[in-house]
């Protein structure tokens, strides 16, 4: 359990105070522990908070200290190390040196002349409700080794309640690189923040199947669906795999009655999207042994999204794939013991930019359809490491939303889909600038029970964050974080 500042300095004080004098004179470095962030910031007397996205400062008690600031649009990260004697630390970077005053319970300290005041987090004794940008939840990055991240978000009313269902990918054990999929109900306080419920584990691997290593990324919409007998209010569709090289990833589906389940996996269809969908297994299989001992993998299909057509059984999902790039299914899941699939395409990248107005694709998407506003909204990453990698990390530093206009309905959707004729139009970037960490990827836009969006003037997503250096694998710094992207008309 984390102590508070004042807990810290009091108990090396009262160490001290039962030293003989020539023992406290001689005893000069202290440990501290925990994380401080940005309380306020002035120049000149002027405040000037609202100019940095992040300002954070991690201690450990082994003499480590890592500080990340976001200011003005620009990401600086220091892994430093660090002395205190009770009443001013010391920071070490490279050649440069930076002092911390202990100012009550904070630290205080300059950049660029700016005078800036940092407290330190304090203890939680259970959930906490947060600004919907902002890491939504998940343990603090320096005192777990848990990861969130690729969510899915379903939005609806209850009882006069705004409440958000979001799944997402996680590990049930601290340290273990399992994926499982986890689940929490946020519910709207009446100051606007969101208040969500501690995680549930909802979807486990099944030993001996298709997905005995591996089940994550989620998509989840509600419908009307019959499975051997018993109908199901929701679906989801999932990713699932045996490797443990994270290669011949494959897309499954399961139903449930409760946004928390229990969740039924649908065993006499999956995978319904195979590794080698659309192609001939052999010929796969072959090209995957090719591919041993070198450094590229043959991934698979999964990363999934779902949209309902029809409030029903009708469906639209979107998969990743080796093969297709992002494949597109139209089924009719209205009976799963019998479903159809009415179509098989892929996605169009005409007109999608990184955030540096280079051609980019379309990876790890997810998606909505505005009935008002008469647009369909793609969410991605764009293949950008800006800033730049210190250790190993897969992912991205930006993602990105587009849409396309002038869809006039979910038919007309289908059948823009199949023609391959549309161009995107970009709507914005959400990058470090806009939630203080150096990694943002695997997105999921915030949707209400069909997949559409809720409210025109605006998308909302959570992205996936992450550190761009780590002293163990990066992926546990992954953690869900809102952003807003404002929509014109």
């Amino acid at each position: 359990m984390k102590k508070t500042m004042a807990a810290v300095f009091a108990a090396g004080f009262a160490a001290a105070c039962v030293l003989p004098v020539a023992a406290c004179a001689s005893q000069t470095t202290q440990s501290l522990t925990g994380t401080f962030q940005l309380a306020s910031a002035t120049l000149d007397g002027v405040d000037c908070t609202g100019d940095f996205q992040t300002y954070t400062a991690t201690f450990s008690e082994d003499g480590n200290l890592r500080v990340v600031i976001g200011y003005l649009g620009s990401i600086e990260t220091r892994n430093s190390t660090y002395t205190f004697d009770g009443t001013t630390v010391t920071e070490t970077y490279r050649e440069d040196t930076f002092t911390y005053t202990k100012e009550g319970d904070g630290l205080r300290t300059q950049y660029d002349g700016i005078s800036v005041l940092l407290e330190r987090e304090q203890e939680e004794t259970g959930p906490q409700a947060v600004d919907f940008e902002s890491v939504l939840f998940g343990p603090d990055v320096s005192d777990s080794k848990i990861f969130n991240y690729c969510p899915a978000i379903l939005t609806e009313t209850v009882d006069g309640e705004e409440v958000m269902h979001v799944w997402y990918c996680t590990n049930k054990d601290d340290g273990v690189i399992m994926d499982h999929i986890g689940y929490r109900k946020g519910v709207k306080q009446a100051d606007g923040k969101w208040l969500f419920s501690e995680q549930q584990i909802v979807l486990a691997p099944t030993q001996g199947t298709w997905d005995s290593r591996h089940t994550c990324d989620p998509a989840v919409i509600r419908g009307k669906f019959r499975y051997e007998g018993t109908d199901y209010t929701y679906l989801m569709a999932y990713l699932g795999c045996t490797t443990e090289d994270y290669q011949k990833n494959e897309t499954g589906i399961a139903v449930a009655n409760a946004p928390e389940g229990p969740w039924v996996k649908v065993a006499s269809l999956n995978p319904i999207v195979p590794w080698y969908d659309n192609g001939d297994e052999a010929e796969e299989q072959k090209k995957y042994e090719e591919m041993q001992g070198t450094s590229s993998i043959y991934w698979g299909t999964g990363m999934p999204a779902l949209i309902s057509l029809d409030g029903e059984g009708d469906v639209l999902m979107f998969y990743q794939s080796t093969l297709q790039g992002t494949g597109i299914q139209h089924w009719v899941f209205s009976d799963l013991d019998n479903p159809t699939c009415l179509f098989t395409t892929r996605i169009t990248h005409n007109g999608i930019v990184n955030s540096a107005g280079q051609k980019c694709n379309i990876n790890i998407p997810d998606f909505a359809y505005d009935p008002i506003g008469k647009r369909f909204y793609v969410c991605g990453v764009t293949n950008e490491k800006n800033p730049a990698d210190e250790t190993i990390t897969r992912v991205n530093s930006h993602c990105m939303v587009a849409y396309l206009d002038n869809v006039e309905s979910p038919e007309e959707l289908c059948s823009l889909l199949q023609s391959g004729s549309y161009v995107w139009q970009m709507a914005g970037y959400v990058g470090p600038s806009d939630t203080g960490w150096e990694r943002n990827h695997n997105p999921g836009i915030v949707r209400d029970e069909r997949g559409f969006l809720p409210d025109s003037d605006e998308v909302r997503v959570i992205v996936s964050t992450g550190h761009n250096s780590w002293d163990n694998e990066n992926i546990f710094t992954y953690r869900l974080h809102g952003a807003v992207i404002e929509i014109g008309s």
